[in-house]
């Protein structure tokens, strides 16, 4: 499995609603054949919490190549 990276306070600068303790944050960039829902899966987390972190998705069933995704993640 590939090493997760961590979002840094830059990163974080723009999440949709703030950032919270709650969640641990890593930026992943999209890569082809990406899509939310495996996104989701592979981070442990849920498409509706990445949705929500990242303005720059209109909508839940397209991404770019490219882009730079903060993925929230419930600490457990």
């Amino acid at each position: 499995m590939d090493e997760f990276v961590k979002a840094t306070t830059e990163d974080l600068e723009n999440v949709s609603g703030g950032a919270s303790s709650s969640y641990r944050y890593y930026l992943h960039t999209v890569v082809k054949g990406d899509t939310l829902g495996k996104l989701a899966t592979r981070y442990g987390s849920t498409v509706d919490l990445i949705f929500n972190a990242n303005s720059i998705i209109k909508d839940k069933n397209l991404i770019r190549v490219g882009w730079k995704l903060i993925i929230p993640v419930k600490v457990k």
